[in-house]
């Protein structure tokens, strides 16, 4: 599963939330910590991939609903994409 970002507000700082909010040691911040950015940086300077699990991007979603509410959107349309 992949959890993309492509939102026009500072994608660091999106990661930089959730990796903040999470466990250190735990399977969310190693998955936060293998993510990296997608694409070129000249067209899509915004983008971030972060691999997961189903059930880590579940918890990553609960952490960002209480703490990065602006990720989301995101995290939620990729469990959604990956139910289908």
């Amino acid at each position: 599963m992949e959890v993309r970002s492509w939102s026009s507000s500072s994608v660091p700082d999106k990661l930089a939330c959730l990796k903040a909010a999470v466990t250190i040691g735990s399977e969310e911040s190693a998955a936060l910590g293998r993510s990296g950015r997608f694409g070129s940086e000249l067209f899509s300077p915004d983008t971030f991939v972060v691999k997961c699990t189903r059930e880590i991007a579940t918890r990553l979603l609960a952490v960002a609903e209480r703490f990065c509410s602006d990720v989301v959107p995101e995290i939620r349309a990729a469990i959604e994409q990956e139910k289908q």
